[in-house]
């Protein structure tokens, strides 16, 4: 054996060992089981999660020793930090929390759980599917507390499970739980068995049901397709036909579905994954959810369904409003506009009403040369966001930004950043600017950075590079938007601007 070769062998070696060392400090975490654990003074505890792109997940960390002060991190595989949290209501807990995460992408995470500060003790740890406030659970192995208003199905517990047992042609039997009223938005999820026939079935469950014959109804079919019908006194009407899936396997009698239920909107999930979304206000009232099964035209059409493990989530709120999130993933616009929804800084529904690829600004003159975008259309309440890469001739004040309610020269909101750490969201009135939002980050580095901007109703949130840096109360005014460059000295400097967008709703 050359030297050469056993230089390389022992370098194999110890990273198989390395890694086997870190495989085996990191325990797979379960859904909805609380997990003890204790960590030593700047020491920290690993646990893995498998999971499949665009699992939405909430994981909550809570200290029971009064002076820890838990921390998490979610990684991928290859180590990348996805998102982290510390305190997700300081000072009044130190508890952490990651609330509605998207997952990027296929793949098994690690959860890292420990001390801000270097701080040990004793925590528990939560994986929920959804939110992360359980509202309602079901595991169906006790008394049967669930309803139907058609004789043609038959409800019974079998081994832990509900079972929906439906006979008779063309058959909708809907089981739900009365009495209940589901407050949006809710994620609920489900594990479904077809038991028969397996050849040809429908099963669902529904959301917003007032009674028997009102509500929104998600199905699957033994094809492998999805449909939303909607259900009132008038009959049924097709919101989305039947409608195939990649994730969605064909003749596949096991599996989960899931649905997150918003003011106007619904998202349908098959196994976590998303398979569908779709807008509509025609029930807005409360109501609760149902678990669903259907039959064909054949005269002894007959359909058996399990289901089990009902879990419906809600968001933390805080003195009833929603949490805003430190953290963000940067995304495309799409995707951000999701994550934003899910995550309750923007409302569901709305539309996508600019999208530019590239935009580019070079100014040497001190002050703010702007390019407006949309050929003057205006916005009220919207998102908007963009990637940027500064180019200044030189060291000193110059930056990039976002121009929005623009209602002319002289009137418009200026969010910005700049070289030497310096962000900040500034209303401008006549020929000066006034006192908005500023804030410094020395550790800010680089040239290339994400701006976002929520426009709302009471005020502005501000995130640069997916973190919250503050927020501007400003009554709303309605304005174009566009990009700009930030001049404090007569610098040359160029921004390059990417995949600017703008998400506008009512």
């Amino acid at each position: 054996m050359t030297y050469r070769l056993f230089i390389l062998l022992c370098s194999f070696a110890l990273t198989l060992s390395i890694a086997q060392v870190h495989a085996q400090s990191s325990t797979p975490i379960a859904w909805l089981t609380p997990v003890s654990g204790r960590i030593s003074a700047g020491g920290s505890q690993s646990y893995t999660l498998s999971a499949a792109d665009g699992t939405l997940v909430s994981i909550l960390a809570q200290a029971i020793s009064g002076d820890f002060d838990p921390r998490l991190t979610l990684s991928s595989s290859s180590g990348a930090v996805i998102i982290a949290n510390d305190d997700y209501d300081y000072p009044n807990t130190r508890d952490a929390l990651l609330e509605a995460i998207t997952l990027p992408r296929t793949d098994t995470y690690t959860l890292t759980v420990s001390g801000f500060g270097n701080s040990g003790g004793e925590y528990t740890v939560t994986l929920l599917p959804g939110y992360s406030q359980v509202s309602l659970a079901e595991n169906f192995n006790g008394e049967v507390n669930w309803t139907s208003a058609t004789d043609a199905l038959t409800l019974e517990p079998q081994e832990g499970r509900l079972q929906l047992t439906l006979t008779g042609p063309q058959q909708t039997g809907v089981a739900f739980k009365p009495n209940t009223q589901l407050q949006t938005p809710y994620y609920a999820q489900v594990d479904v068995q077809v038991i028969s026939p397996l050849d040809v079935w429908t099963v669902g469950m529904t959301a917003r049901q007032r009674g028997a014959g009102r509500f929104y109804l998600y199905a699957i079919n033994q094809r492998g397709e999805w449909r939303l019908t909607l259900h009132t006194a008038s009959g049924m009407s097709i919101l989305r036909d039947w409608t195939p899936h990649p994730a969605i396997l064909a003749r596949n009698a096991a599996f989960t579905l899931a649905m997150l239920v918003s003011d106007g909107s619904l998202e349908l999930f098959y196994n976590s994954q998303l398979v569908g979304r779709v807008t509509d206000s025609s029930l807005t009232e409360t109501g609760t959810l149902g678990l669903a099964a259907q039959t064909g035209a054949v005269l002894n059409s007959r359909i058996v369904v399990q289901y089990d493990d009902l879990i419906v989530t809600r968001p933390l709120l805080l003195q009833g409003q929603p949490i805003i999130p430190d953290k963000l993933l940067v995304d495309t616009p799409n995707k951000m506009a999701q994550e934003l929804q899910r995550r309750q800084l923007i409302p569901a529904g709305g539309e996508l009403m600019l999208n530019v690829a590239e935009s580019f600004i070079e100014s040497s003159r001190p002050g703010v040369e702007r390019l407006m975008l949309g050929r003057g259309v205006t916005f009220r309440t919207f998102a908007i966001g963009t990637s940027f890469v500064w180019r200044p001739a030189a060291p000193g004040m110059t930056g990039c930004g976002l121009v929005l309610r623009a209602a002319d020269d002289t009137r418009y909101i200026l969010a910005y950043a700049d070289q030497r750490g310096g962000l900040g969201l500034s209303p401008r009135r006549g020929e000066a600017f006034i006192p908005g939002l500023f804030a410094e980050d020395v550790s800010l580095s680089g040239d290339r950075h994400h701006l976002l901007v929520i426009a709302r109703d009471d005020r502005l949130l501000y995130y640069l590079d997916g973190i919250y840096r503050g927020a501007l109360a400003i009554p709303p005014e309605e304005g174009a938007v566009g990009t700009a460059v930030v001049n404090f000295e007569p610098i040359n400097t160029a921004c390059r601007f990417t995949d600017t967008w703008v998400w506008r709703w009512n």
